[in-house]
């Protein structure tokens, strides 16, 4: 049975087209994933679905009696409600029982003889056991807690954007709607966090379409894949893994059918040219096709985003901590969130900060900005340090009616790529904002392509240390692909805070984790750490008999690989066997010769420098191979 139904809808913004002719049917226990890049259309076409926006042309269609929720980017809550009054204003039902049975119940102690307030409170009794409505103000707890929102009397009208959408997302899941739409809910939740929602969404009864660059809970939860992109929508059987199997079967038919088809016009094009001779009236019908062939229009691919910039030497030091102590509050109301931190950032670190919502992980990277000063302590960059921080917020300073070109513009008209001298224009067109949208206002981006202008505009300026705050939040799958890409390649020192979970495995290869205060380390990405925490709390405590601890030498050969280091184990493979090979043929080259003393000098100093990369290559591919994979 389909309890959202879609039938040839449309919807475009002026020049863009969002989708066209798009059939969509949400079942019962559906579990659909949105994906595409950002602009494209998911977050108004999951408020089409719940009948937030109109249609420009079709239908939508909805079963009688359906409960629909939308949990938007930028939900609307009323602000003198707390927070407990907001999330059980989205339980209307079971809230409405409640206090009828409290109002029952109290007549039925001033009138025991009361036969009708009886048989109501019986009946009542029944319907509520039915909705399960006994618990609501426990269930509700358990997911405000869950979600990590700790002060339930706090009115609505106080608290941060993030802390209103953990609200309005912990409303939804107590509601228990027959259809949940959310849009990035794994935005300002912690790893925690995340993990709970998605156990939460494979247990959830109703059906669920999602948006979410989480690649982790879209391929856990979803059971099929929707892709919007340049006006059109297409559908996958299957989990974000499958969708990725069947697209780049997809993308490879489609550049061998694109092949084709230039072939087959650059033949027919040849036999047009040869003469008159050629167009006799029996061959009108070809030369029709031909026509037909070259105005028919073909779809253009979607472009990738280039992340490639130019770099900035760093020197041998990048970030310098001793001590350092950072705090929030004044007086009385001062309350310590680092102490004593010490650590000399490298210029190839790749670190990652986590913890829990609040405990100061943004807090860190601004006293590393220079946003703000730390309680005590000291920290220093190097000399050589271009730093660059890109944050939960900073999109928000770019002026609305400002022009996407003049925003790139104003921090250089021209930059060097690869070697390339690019205009603006040709940079931004690079980072998927074509020419027509260039000169659009700031205000008619979406969230993610404000996102992804203000990433461009801090990239143009070769940064070689990177502070990242959240950076996947609410940028499409496609570009984190690219930013993971970038940042294994970037020449500097990178820090990042983030929950995502992929992110973190893929670009980092050391964490400093929030305990008590303080930062504990640990050589590995995210996964590991998950590991090594489930087998840290699973071993038996006994204080008489402890477990012994293994030698602080062996750390390393425990530890597990990084993507990168994995990578690069990889190219290690493949590479000493043609290095080998080259050495060989020097050899053979020496032999032969001669008395030719400039080439037998040239071929000496060619064969020490191999000889030297395949020891290294060797000591290299030793000390990746004994760690875990």
């Amino acid at each position: 049975m389909s309890l959202i139904s879609l039938v040839e809808a449309s919807k475009d913004f002026g020049i863009r087209t969002l989708f066209e002719g798009l059939t969509l049917h949400i079942g019962e226990r559906e579990r659909l994933g949105l994906i595409g890049p950002n602009g494209a259309g998911k977050s108004t076409l999951l408020k089409v679905l719940a009948g937030n926006e109109p249609l420009g042309s079709g239908q939508r269609r909805c079963a009688p009696r359906t409960r629909v929720v939308l949990v938007d980017q930028e939900p609307e809550l009323d602000p003198e409600h707390t927070v407990l009054e907001q999330v059980f204003a989205g339980s209307g039902e079971k809230m409405a029982l409640l206090r009828q049975h409290t109002a029952l119940s109290q007549a039925v102690a001033d009138g025991p003889d009361n036969a009708i307030a009886l048989a109501q409170l019986s009946d009542l009794h029944g319907r509520m056991d039915q909705l399960n409505a006994w618990g609501l103000e426990q269930q509700c707890r358990e997911v405000l807690e869950r979600l990590g929102i700790a002060d339930i009397e706090r009115k609505v009208g106080d608290l941060s954007g993030g802390y209103r959408k953990r609200v309005a997302l912990a409303a939804a899941l107590v509601a228990e709607p027959d259809v949940l739409l959310l849009d990035e809910p794994t935005n300002h939740l912690d790893a925690n966090g995340v993990e709970w929602l998605q156990s939460y969404l494979e247990r959830f009864s109703g059906a669920l379409v999602l948006v979410t660059h989480d690649r982790y809970v879209l391929d856990r939860v979803t059971r099929r894949i929707v892709e919007v992109d340049r006006g059109l929508a297409r559908s996958y059987d299957g989990n974000y893994a499958t969708y990725l199997t069947h697209k780049a079967e997809e993308e490879a038919s489609e550049a061998a059918s694109a092949a084709k088809f230039k072939g087959t016009l650059r033949r027919e094009l040849a036999w047009l040219r040869q003469g008159p001779k050629a167009r006799s009236t029996k061959q009108k019908a070809r030369i029709q096709r031909i026509e037909a062939m070259r105005e028919a229009p073909l779809r253009q691919g979607r472009g990738q985003v280039s992340l490639a910039t130019t770099s900035r030497r760093l020197g041998k030091r990048a970030i310098t901590a001793e001590d350092l102590e950072v705090s929030v509050g004044e007086g009385p109301e001062t309350r310590a969130l680092l102490r004593a931190f010490s650590y000399d950032f490298s210029p190839e670190d790749r670190v990652g900060i986590i913890g829990p919502n609040g405990v100061g992980k943004s807090s860190l990277l601004e006293v590393i900005a220079g946003r703000r000063q730390p309680s005590s302590g000291s920290l220093e960059l190097g000399s050589t340090v271009k730093l660059a921080y890109f944050d939960q917020h900073s999109d928000v300073l770019l002026k609305p009616d400002q022009k996407v070109l003049e925003v790139v513009q104003a921090a250089a008209s021209r930059v060097a790529v690869d070697g390339e001298e690019l205009s603006a224009s040709q940079l931004l067109e690079r980072f998927l904002f074509p020419p027509a949208q260039q000169h659009q206002p700031v205000a008619k981006l979406s969230g993610g392509e404000r996102r992804r202008l203000h990433l461009c505009r801090l990239l143009i300026e070769a940064p070689n240390v990177l502070l990242l705050d959240e950076p996947t939040n609410d940028l499409d799958v496609q570009t984190l692909s690219v930013l993971e890409d970038f940042l294994e390649d970037f020449r500097g020192c990178v820090v990042v805070v983030s929950h995502d979970r992929y992110f973190l495995d893929r670009t980092v290869d050391r964490l400093f984790c929030f305990e008590n205060g303080e930062l504990q380390r640990f050589e590995g990405n995210y996964s590991a750490y998950l590991e090594a925490s489930s087998t840290r709390q699973a071993a038996p405590k006994n204080p008489k008999n402890p477990a012994p601890v293994a030698p602080q030498a062996s750390k390393a050969q425990t530890r597990r690989r990084s993507f990168k280091e994995s990578r690069e184990l990889g190219e290690l493979e493949v590479n000493l066997p043609v290095w080998e090979q080259q050495r060989c043929d020097l050899e053979l080259a020496l032999a032969s010769s001669g008395s030719d003393y400039a080439a037998l000098e040239g071929l000496t100093q060619e064969l020490a420098a191999l000889t030297e990369r395949i020891h290294c290559g060797e000591e290299r591919w030793l000390e990746l191979s004994e760690l875990a994979g």
